[in-house]
């Protein structure tokens, strides 16, 4: 994990950023305490060892898990949502499943169970100081660290979108246009490509990969409007709009607009897919 000192920055986008868009108006956040963060996503590895499943057993309980959960218009099981059968062999919806692969097809829920089971096992271990727990970073807390100090579109500069490219993404994200280079194995829809290993693509000053691409990331807060003026650890709306959680950072299937330090998504919480995963951050208090 990388440690993240506390500080004041800029959250969301001018509007002359290429795809800005209105739910990212410019408001000033300050961040009173560090917190370390994962310096890569959630690996299937590191899922496994805390959870006890691999990602094609996961993904077989997520395919038979029968509970009906709260969608933006309908109550559902998961599977119905995302158009998944328990009658095809779990496989037909998997890339690969290697071990440094970011864990894919994961919650909002699944990644806050993570958090939990991480922490009372690190708990009763000894290892984690009082008052320390997992959790997923709040929006807030992800853009700064995304941002890492700089305050163009990505930290690697400002966003050139040359058709489905930006010049800019190619040494730092897997993301829609670059997504096949050197991909092999299992693929994920009409391209060959999928998730890929984490940490192949060049780090932000702070020591954190795949901020921008390769999986979409949950953050903790609900989705909602920004605030405006000033604010002090802001951490999201108190109830969401809808059944949205925010997540961030674009993906391997992504535009090159969807990479952007300040772009936010909404999703379902109870949504899993295969553009989905999380990262983890360790802070004090609640």
């Amino acid at each position: 994990m990388a440690w993240i000192a506390a500080g004041s920055f800029t959250m969301g986008s001018p509007a002359s950023e290429p795809g800005h868009r209105d739910d990212e108006a410019q408001f000033q956040v300050t961040l009173t305490h560090g917190y370390w963060m994962g310096a890569t996503e959630v690996t299937v590895a590191q899922w496994r060892d805390v959870m006890g499943t691999d990602l094609r057993q996961h993904l077989t309980d997520v395919i038979n898990d029968d509970t009906l959960y709260d969608f933006p218009d309908r109550k559902a099981t998961i599977r119905d949502f995302m158009g998944m059968s328990r009658d095809v062999d779990v496989g037909k919806y998997l890339a690969n499943e290697a071990d440094d692969l970011p864990m894919y097809f994961t919650s909002w829920n699944d990644a806050m169970a993570f958090c939990e089971k991480l922490t009372e096992r690190e708990r009763k271990a000894g290892r984690l100081p009082a008052g320390y727990k997992y959790t997923l970073p709040t929006e807030a807390q992800w853009e700064y660290a995304a941002r890492a100090g700089t305050t163009e579109a990505t930290f690697a500069g400002p966003l050139v979108v040359v058709g489905k490219t930006a010049p800019v993404l190619d040494g730092i994200a897997w993301y829609g246009a670059d997504s096949t280079d050197g991909y092999s194995g299992k693929s994920l829809g009409p391209t060959v490509a999928g998730p890929r290993t984490v940490a192949t693509k060049q780090s932000n000053p702070w020591g954190l990969y795949d901020m921008n691409g390769n999986l979409w990331e949950w953050c903790s807060d609900w989705y909602g409007p920004y605030p405006t003026g000033s604010v002090i650890d802001p951490k999201g709306p108190p109830t969401g709009t809808g059944t949205y959680r925010v997540n961030r950072g674009g993906s391997w299937g992504s535009g090159p607009t969807d990479e952007r330090s300040a772009n936010r998504a909404k999703n379902p919480q109870a949504e899993a897919s295969a553009w989905r995963g999380f990262r983890l951050t360790l802070s004090f208090g609640d």
